[in-house]
């Protein structure tokens, strides 16, 4: 299974976490990656993820949000993380 890291800035963190119900993840790895970035104070947010837990954050945030381009872009850069993996 393929890894990558994903780069998100304080805002767009932010904005994903409005959107997506950690809770849901609760018991996985991938609730601890998040509930840690969460409470992370640096400005840009680095967190290792794999192509399943990719997928989850999309299933779980659902369609893009035309009317949020912070939103969009913190969507946008989990998209192309998902598409370096199959180059």
């Amino acid at each position: 299974m393929q890894r990558g890291i994903l780069i998100l800035n304080k805002e767009e963190l932010n904005q994903l976490f409005t959107v997506l119900d950690i809770s849901v993840f609760t018991g996985t790895q991938l609730f601890e990656k998040l509930n840690s970035a969460s409470g992370s104070i640096e400005p840009e947010v680095r967190i290792l993820l794999s192509e399943d837990e990719l997928k989850s954050i999309i299933d779980e945030m659902g369609m893009p949000f035309s009317n949020n381009q912070v939103l969009n872009s913190a969507l946008e850069k989990i998209n192309t993380l998902m598409l370096s993996f199959r180059d």
